[in-house]
This record gives structure tokens, sequence and C-alpha cells, in this order.
């Protein structure tokens, strides 16, 4: 608008102002001229300034045109390709019928992050709430193309199979499923995405995003929540949607998986979905026990991807931006370090090592490969500049500007140009190694390699939508707080802490451990009153009224109400045993306090906690556990219930023992607060049920009662004549008529327990387990029997009722997990009827199953031992690793041989003395240091009249797996004995299996082990040194040798045949090398010598030394490796026995991130 026409007449046009102004200012003296030109006439500049300057030169200086100039490139490169019904975007441009979920999130989170730049702005003419908006209504589309999935939803959290998982993909138009034949053979399983959206979602409503709008949306993120929660048992397709690295429709455990897990259990814990407004109702809960269990699976596996990927480029987006899921910069450094070393190169990071997709030797028409394609794409991977752009977002959230600005400028290098777009410039997807140069690459690396060409599907989504937060970023138009409103890139404890009612993951995660505080419950006023006489205090139930004192198992019936919702279908969460930590919580509902007790002093829990040895030995662990875990805010406050059969017999003096720690406020050098329940409930971590009322749940598990005391120990003395019919067998009662057998089962147990149990399986087995005898069906008498010989420490009869009843611990698949993360596998079953290995989580259900099918139905007991020594390695793996080393395969029937075998040598030698005050039978002399005594175990073995380990109590078992695996006084045993030893223990040297990969590559013909060929091709071209599945090759075929002492053996061939190939590069077998052959010859140059006639037994040379060099089994096997060599003449190389130049007697040294051992 122009001057008014009074003020142009007084003062003339613009142009004249400025006229005049000039000549005024000429005929002033140059030092008032220039301080009024510095200075400027304000009034003048107001009047004429909007007139005469562009819109364009007066946004030049500020951030404006850049925000424009971005936005731009957003719309050509992401918003363009949004749907507009379903919101999803498709994985390249030209696709108009797919929309990923994985790239959706992405583009999502680009928008999020643009408008996140125009909120910073004065006017951002509504592009702010259009780039959210288009951000919103992504991450709604993916919301409704899963809740058309609730009944698989419901189905996966309790079964975890690939078929139920959600999508990863629909159709781009409708969201809904793709019903296509390739569809069904596609990866959905991939718990990273499900991580990713959940993730990314809390980010966005932090920053002030309304994404969720019901209470059946908020159920439906709960149980979100439950599918994830369990990923620290469920292979996965992972990140590439291809399972293992061999692409043939397998999946396998995850470590960028189980990362992202953790990082999005942690940001959604006690987060509120309805944002800063929402009410308790919209709290989301997560079980704090699995997300320990995800946490410490994936720092064990770390720096490896899984067993079949040494590394993989996804491991920069766990570690690193967006997901941040390790703090530990040990840990971080370790893993970016690896994989940096791995796989960069000039044109971005390779997936992962022989990694097929988008080479052009890949046959993309089929969805798997063949059985030994893979090695066509060793060191012709193709490479991503995607993760360049990932370390430098990484990298400038942490502040480390030095990495941020070189793989800035490694991206800008890598830009091709792209005239369609705004900007000029696009991201490709990959670079290629073009066919024509496959071989020169392969040989000597360093060719140039082609960028994939958007001409055909257009360019790629997500890499373009991690350029454009990267250009956000380089350009200071968003800050790390912006991108990471929740914090993700600090540690918990430098977070603003966030007060609410409901435990989130705030407490510190570094420093000093917590105060562990600790209340104790007796069971009756009999036990306190014997316990205050220690001066030990102590409540009973009806003292801390109006507290209850529940079981967590009455607690789960409670959390089954969380995330159900009946107009969507969706179940709830499934009935989970609550661990040490989330027992550690007290929780209000109802209006009430509640304190719940742990599973260890659950009455139907598995027999262990029977033996009281055990029971104080997981007390001490659970508290050094919680303190080292917890991480909430609040103290853990844990509950010891005490019943009057813990503290019965000669177990009360180290019952009193532990008490006495509690009061004195350290229990192996964890602090602990003993108080009254009320005393501790002000600094305790409360947290508050809001979900459920008291009408939706039917409870079938009652609170912890006041008991009148005495009966438990009367029914201890009860039992004393167990020992008198020991020698009686379940065979001599299948003769006996219904009539004999209920006449046996009608008397009371205290006269004949054990032909009680064997008259009540046997009718059992006749009429099945409901048959009632005086309206008490058979299976509860066998319960109700099970019980009173727990109370009497009968430890045979114990394992036999409990095997019959189907007994399980409930802990079993968390163990199992704790052994395999560590690159071990288990072998479940007896190897007279099949041995089934483990080497991937399973199911508590699939792992019962197997347990129980392959142990011999005519050893009950079998199967729950096995379940013991699971246990007993699970907690020794977890606690010392090192004792493991050299262990692959835990078979645990050569296992439990083994034990047979050292409870025979003690009995029959003298292994560490006698002790002066053996214990009985039933007791184990429990140590008095936090660590076992030899000689406490060995009293304890030969206080068993029989050489019977089902006699032996739990601790003494779980004791004799810690000496078997420590090797403590094995100098003792002979030869043969530890040859034995170590043979069922399946140890061997720490490199054996790269040893070996050593001499498979000199042996044309291949490697024969107890009658099987391991051969030269396909294995090393399938194969890499370095991935843990040739071990778990190697280790299946030794597993058919029956004698554990003649494996041994061979162990010990292939390493001096490893050390003879290291020290003389010349020698190569050009056909089969037959490891029977060779020990057979040796043993006949041993047996020549010493004249021996019979040449079937070689026990003789078993009990061969391994240290005198002159009579060693060494001695002999290297003589008959020399003897095949020369014979056979298996020389390859010409060499002059003159030549000076010194040969290295040890083997180069492995790098320990990639050596294939078994530590």
């Amino acid at each position: 608008m122009w001057p008014s026409a009074s003020w142009r007449i007084l003062m003339g046009t613009p142009t004249e102002v400025i006229f005049k102004g000039a000549i005024i200012l000429s005929r002033m003296p140059d030092s008032l001229a220039s301080r009024r030109k510095r200075m400027g006439s304000l009034k003048l500049r107001r009047l004429t300034q909007a007139y005469l300057t562009p819109y364009d030169e007066l946004n030049k200086d500020n951030s404006g045109q850049r925000i424009d100039e971005i936005y731009g490139i957003t719309q050509d490169l992401i918003l363009n390709y949004q749907s507009v019904t379903s919101g999803l975007f498709p994985r390249y441009s030209k696709d108009k019928s797919l929309g990923y979920v994985k790239d959706s999130i992405y583009c999502a989170m680009a928008c999020w992050a643009c408008s996140t730049a125009y909120q910073r702005m004065d006017d951002d003419r509504g592009r702010q709430t259009e780039l959210r908006q288009s951000a919103v209504k992504t991450m709604r589309g993916i919301l409704f193309a899963w809740m058309q999935q609730v009944d698989e939803l419901n189905t996966f959290k309790n079964n975890n199979l690939a078929k139920h998982a959600l999508h990863a993909r629909f159709d781009l138009e409708n969201g809904l499923q793709v019903e296509s034949p390739s569809d069904h053979g596609y990866g959905h399983l991939q718990m990273d995405l499900i991580a990713l959206y959940i993730l990314a979602m809390v980010q966005m409503i932090s920053a002030g995003a309304k994404i969720i709008f019901t209470h059946d949306e908020v159920c439906f993120i709960q149980n979100l929540v439950f599918y994830i929660e369990r990923t620290y048992r469920t292979p996965d397709f992972g990140m590439w949607e291809r399972g293992t690295r061999y692409n043939r429709g397998q999946p396998e455990l995850h470590a960028s998986s189980l990362g992202m897990v953790k990082a999005a259990l942690e940001a959604i814990n006690g987060f509120n979905l309805y944002g800063s407004s929402g009410t308790s109702a919209s709290v989301v809960y997560v079980d704090i026990d699995g997300h320990d269990r995800n946490r410490t699976t994936f720092e064990t596996i770390l720096p490896r991807e899984s067993n079949s990927k040494n590394t993989d480029a996804a491991l920069l987006i766990t570690v690193g931006w967006p997901a941040f899921a390790t703090h530990s910069k040990t840990i971080f450094d370790k893993t970016v370090t690896k994989c940096v070393r791995r796989l960069e190169g000039k044109h971005g990071m390779r997936r992962f090592l022989r990694d097929g997709y988008l080479t052009e030797v890949e046959d993309n028409t089929r969805p798997f490969y063949e059985e030994h394609e893979t090695h066509k794409f060793d060191s012709i991977e193709s490479q991503f500049p995607l993760f360049f752009a990932c370390i430098a977002i990484t990298a400038k959230l942490k502040g480390d500007d030095k990495i941020y600005d070189e793989y800035w400028n490694k991206v800008q290098g890598l830009l091709v140009p792209d005239s369609s777009v705004s900007g000029g410039w696009i991201l490709p997807e990959c670079y290629y190694v073009d066919e024509v140069n496959a071989e020169e690459e392969k040989k000597t690396g360093g060719t140039d390699l082609t960028p994939v060409s958007p001409s055909e599907f257009g360019h790629h989504l997500w890499s373009n939508a991690v350029y454009i937060i990267l250009l956000l970023l380089r350009d200071n138009l968003i800050h790390p707080g912006d991108l990471d409103p929740i914090n993700r890139r600090m540690p918990a404890s430098q977070r603003p802490r966030n007060l609410n009612r409901h435990s989130a993951f705030q407490g510190s995660m570094e420093g000093a451990d917590p105060v562990v505080q600790m209340a104790i419950i007796s069971e009756s006023t009999r036990l306190q009153s014997m316990l205050s006489t220690y001066g030990i205090p102590s409540q009973t139930p009806h003292e801390v009224e109006p507290i209850q004192i529940w079981p967590s198992a009455r607690m789960v019936k409670v959390f089954e109400c969380l995330g159900r919702s009946k107009s969507m279908g969706l179940s709830g969460r499934p009935s989970r045993p609550f661990g040490p930590l989330g027992t550690s919580k007290v929780f209000r509902v109802f209006g009430d306090t509640i304190v719940c007790y742990p599973l260890l002093f659950e009455v139907k829990d598995f027999y262990l906690s029977s033996d009281p040895a055990v029971l104080i030995d997981n007390i001490k662990r659970d508290v050094e556990f919680v303190a080292r875990r917890w991480k909430l805010d609040g103290r853990p406050t844990m509950c010891i219930v005490l019943r009057e059969e813990n503290v019965a017999g000669e177990y009360l003096d180290h019952i009193l023992d532990l008490l006495v720690q509690l009061k004195n406020g350290y229990v192996n050098g964890v602090r602990v607060r003993l108080g009254r329940v009320h005393q501790l409930l002000n600094s305790a971590c409360m947290e508050h049920v809001d979900f459920a009322t008291s009408d939706d749940i039917d409870f079938d598990v009652s609170p912890l009662e006041e008991t009148q005391g005495g009966q438990l120990l009367s029914s201890h003395t009860s039992l004393g004549k167990e020992g008198l019919d020991e020698e009686l067998t379940e065979a001599s009662f299948q003769g006996h008529s219904d009539h004999e057998l209920i006449d046996i089962i009608s008397k009371d147990f205290s006269d004949s327990p054990r032909s009680a149990a064997f008259a009540i399986w046997i009718m059992m087995t006749r009429h099945g387990n409901d048959y009632a005898l005086n309206r008490v069906s058979l299976v509860s008498r066998l319960d109700r029997l099970y019980r009173r010989v727990c109370a009497s420490r009968s430890w045979w009869l114990v394992r036999y009722c409990a095997g019959r009843l189907g007994k399980t611990m409930n802990s079993l698949a968390p163990g199992i997990t704790s052994i395999l993360v560590r690159g071990k596998q288990v072998t479940l079953g007896d190897r007279r009827v099949c041995e089934v290995t483990l080497n991937k989580p399973h199911t508590p259900v699939e792992i019962v199953h197997l347990l129980f099918s392959s142990c011999p139905p005519e050893d009950p007991q079998a199967a729950v031992m096995q379940q013991e020594l699971i246990i007993a390695c699970a907690d020794l793996i977890c606690q010392t690793p090192s004792t493991f080393n050299g262990v692959l395969t835990i078979r645990l029937s050569w296992l439990q041989e083994a034990i047979k075998l050292l409870l025979q040598y003690v009995k029959c030698s003298d292994l560490v003395g006698s002790s002066s005050c053996p214990p009985t039978p039933q007791t184990t002399g429990i140590p008095t240091t936090h660590h076992y005594s030899m000689a406490h175990i060995v009293a304890s073995m030969k206080s068993v009249k029989r050489a019977d380990i089902y006699d032996l109590s739990p601790t003494v078992i779980k004791d004799v797996v810690r000496a078997l695996m420590t090797r403590e006084h094995w100098h003792l045993l002979s030869n043969l004995q530890t040859r034995r030893l170590n043979g069922s223990l399946n140890r061997v040297p720490t490199d054996f299996y790269d040893r070996v990969w050593k001499i498979l590559e000199r042996s044309s013909g291949g490697i024969i082990i107890a009658g099987q060929l391991l051969p030269q091709q396909p294995t090393l071209s399938d194969m890499t040194q370095f991935e843990l599945n040739f071990s778990y090759k190697l280790e299946e075929m030794m597993s058919t040798i029956v004698h554990p002492e003649y494996r041994q053996l061979i162990v010990e061939l292939l390493c001096i045949v490893a050390t003879v190939l290291e020290r003389n590069p010349e020698v190569s077998f050009h056909d089969k090398f037959d490891c029977e052959e060779v020990i057979r010859n040796a043993f006949h140059l041993y047996a020549d010598q010493e004249g021996i006639e019979d040449r079937s037994d070689l026990r003789p040379f078993y009990q061969l030394e391994n240290v005198n060099m002159k009579t060693s089994t060494a001695t002999y096997l290297t003589k008959a490796i020399v003897e095949l060599i020369l014979n056979s003449r298996h020389i390859t190389k010409e060499f002059d026995i003159h030549s000076r130049k010194k040969r290295s007697d040890s083997p180069k040294e492995l790098d320990p991130d990639n050596a294939c051992n078994v530590s």
C-alpha cells in the first residue's frame, strides 16, 4: 500500500524522498554523515524497506530459505509418494502396490523432523502442521493395518510362531494384508520392526504429536509390548527380512532385534500415550524382568549379530540413532569398530558378509538361495551409503564432531544427480560391483562401484528420509533434543527426571547399586517366636495388615486384565510369571497395598526349594541380581517368606547365618536394609495398578495366611522309613492286582512311601489320573505324597514323584536362552531314546515336550534331573562364563554320566580326603563361605549308600557341576578318568574349531570323523571361519561317538595335526584324512612296542600320560601322522632342508572378535 496523498504532498514520492536525503547527507560533515549512515533513519527504513526490498532478498540471510529448500526436497522425495488412503509409503518411489512398515516409519520420522524445524519459525505458512500430520497419518496407518491382525497377535503372544507374526508390508492403497503366494514366504517376523514403531511413536508423542485417540488403541499398544517382551527367546528374520546369512527361510536370534526391543521397552515403560493430558488409563506397563532378559541377551551376543553373522550393519542403527540401545562406551566402541573394520567400503557399508542383495549375480526371481549359493557373493557385496548417514547422525547426537564431519563428507561424495527433485541430488540405495569387475574386486578390491539407477524402481525412500534428517542437523535447523526428545542418547542417570505415579526406567544406571530392602514374614507365631529368640525380627501376615502378602501368581491374575479389550477381541497379558525384579515392587491394587513374595518361596514350585541349601543360595543370588539390575525409581523391596520346614533340623544354623547377614546390612557385598513392612513403604518402588477392578478377576490363588504351626515339622519326621524300602523297584509291582495296589495306597504313606508311589503310578497307567479312591484322585494322592517326601528330603523318591507328575521349572526357557546366547548348544534327552539339540531359543511348552519325550519312560527321574542340570549350568555360566571355555555343546545326558563317573571315582578312592564330620545322605554340609567346598562335596557323595546320583541333594548336584567345570583336584584322577570326564563334558581347546578349519583347508578330500565325512567343499565356500555354524557342524559329527574317552582322543589328534601343518606349510593331505585310521595306527605302534596282543582294547592307550613325551599318546599319534605324510607323499611344495629361514612355532594369532572359539 502506498503512503497517503497528504504525506506525498508534503514529502514527495518515495523516490524523491530518497534523492533529497542523499543530497542532504552529502552536504553534512564526514563524521556526522558517516554516523548517520551507520545508524540509519528508523522512520525512513520503516516506511520504505517493505516496498523497495524484494521478498527473496529479505529472507536471504535467515534459515527460512534453507528450510524451504529442504521442504521442497521432502516433498519431492517423500511426501509425494505417501498413500492418500492408508498413509503408508512404498519402498521405492515407482512402486504403487506395496507399503512397507519400516520404510514408512523412517519417512514419518523425516516429516516429523522437518515439521520440528518449521516450529522454530514465526510464520511457517501451515507447513509445520502439514508435515506433522503426514507423520501422524503414517503412524496411524500402520496402527490400523496391524489392528486388522488381532487374532494373529493374540495367538503369537502365547506361541511366538512366525506364521502368526504381524506383517511387515501391506497393500499400499487400503492397508490390508497382501494376499499373494509370494507374501507367504516373506519374513514378516521382525521384532525390531515392532520395537522401532513403538520407539518412534513415543518420541513423536513426547514432542506433542497426537497419535493415539481411544482406549482401545491404548490396549493395542500394550499388546504390542507383550508381543516384543519375549524377543530374547524369539528367533526372527531380522532387519533384512531374510533370517540367517544363508537366506533359506530360517529365523535366528539377532542382536539388532534385541537391542531395538530393549530401547523400546525402556522408552514406553510408564509412558502415557495421551501425552501430558492423559490419565492413568492410558499408561503402558512393561515387564521389568522381560526387559532385563532382553538386555542381558543383547549385551551377551554383542559384538556378534547372530550365529551366522559375525557382524552386521544393522547394529549401527541399534547401538546408535535411533535406538541408542547401549550406554556402555566399551560395548558401543567394540561393536561399532568391528562393523566398520569388517563392513565399510568406499561407497558405504556392506549389510553383512556374503550378502547377495542387489548384486548382479543374485537371482532376484527366487525368494531364497540354493544350499551352496552364498559363496558367490564373497567380496562383491553391495555397499549402502545409508549407514554413513546413520553414523553421522549418531555422532552429531553424541557430540563427536570429528566423526560427524568425516561421515558427512563421505555422504556428500556419494550423492548422485537427479534433475527431477529439488536440489538436484539424491542418495542412492546402494553401490554394486559391476559383473565385469567382479573377479578383480574379489582379488584386489577397491574397484569403482556403480550406484543403483532409480530409472527402473525409482529412488529409495528410506535412504533419502535419513539423508533429509541429516541435512536438517547439518544446517542447525533442528537440534539433538528435537530429534530425540526422550533423551535416548543419554544414560538414564543424566536424563531429566519425569516424576509420575508409575514406575519408569529413570533410576541410576551407573554407579553404586541400590540398597535392597528386606522384609521377613513368618508363616506362624510359633516360628516368629523361635526366630525372635535369636534376635531376628519378623512379622506374621496378621501383623502386617492392612498390607497384604500375595504370591506372585495372584498378581499375575491381576495383570491378565492389562491390555484386555472386549470390543477389539484382545486377550490381554499372557499368564507369564513375575521374576525377582517384578516382585520387588510394592503394588497399589483396588486401594490396597500389596507386597509379593518371589517364586522361590512358592509351595507349588519345583522341588528345588525344598532343599534349604538351594533356598539359601537362591536368596543370596536374587539379592545380588536385584541390586545389580534394578533400574527403577525407589528401592527394591524383597519379601522373604519362612516356613517351618525351612528351618527344620540341621538347616537351622545355616538359615540363621543368612538372617544375621541380613540384619547386619550386607549379603555378599550387597547393602540390604532389614525392617518392618510399614517402615519400608516410603522408600519403596510403588506401582499403581489402575487398569483392573476386583470384578474383573476370578482369583484361584489366595493371599498368604497365618498358620498354626507344627504340622510341617511333624510331617518332616513322619517319613523316616523310606530307606527301608529303597531296594524296591517299580517293575516288581507291575504284576500286582488292582486290589493289592489299592490296599498299598490306602495305608499311611509313612509306612512305605516308595511302595505307595509305585502303586499309585501303576494304577494311574491302568485307570487314568482322575481315577478316584475314597473320593480322592490318584494324581492328587501322588501330589500329596510328593509334598511329604519333599519335606523329608528323600531325594530319590522326590525326583521319582516329580517325574511322574511332570513337574517343570518356570525358569527353564530363560535358563536355556542364557546358555544359547553365549554361543553354546544344549542337547536334551537320553542317547538310549533320542537326543535333541537346541541351538535357538524355544518356548517353555516346547522345551517341556522335548524334555519328557526324549527321556526314557522307565526312568522318570531323568527328565527332572536334566532340568536341575539346565539351571545349574545357566547359573554357573552367568556367574563365571569362563568355566565353560572349550565347551560348545552341553549334552545333558553326558553331563549326567560325568556326575556318575565322579561319584564312582569318589566312592572307590580318596579324592581329597575324608571330612571329620560327614553329612548325612539327606544333607549337603553347606559351606560357610559363598563358594562351594570340594571336601563337602566328596563327603556328601561318599555318604550315599548306592552309586546313584538321584540320591544326591540338588545342592550337591549343583556343586558337582561346578567342580566338573572348574576341574578342581582333577590332578588326582588317572589319565583315563580325566579323558572320560573331559569327553563327557565335550570340552576342547578354545581355538580347536579354528584349527580344524585350517586342517580342512589343506585336506582336499575332507576329514573323516567317526565314520562321517566333513568335505572340504562346499564347507569352505558355504561357511566362514568366523561363524559358529562351522563349530556346530563339527560338534554334530563328534556327538555320534559313543565312548567319551575316544572322543577326547579325536580332539587330541586333531590338535596335533593342526600343529604339524602350522609348522610345515609344505604339507597337505591329497586324500581324505581319516582320524580313526590314524588312531588305530598309533595304537598299533604302541602295542608293538609294549608287546600287547589284544588290539581291540584301547584302554592301555587311554591310560598314557600327555606329559612324558617318550610315553605319551601324543608321541604315538605324531609318529602315525608322520608315517602317513611320508608314505602317502602329502608334500606339495619343494623345500630346502638346509634353509635357515626361521619358521614360527606358533600359529598366527587370530583376532579374538573373529576367532570361532568357544570361550
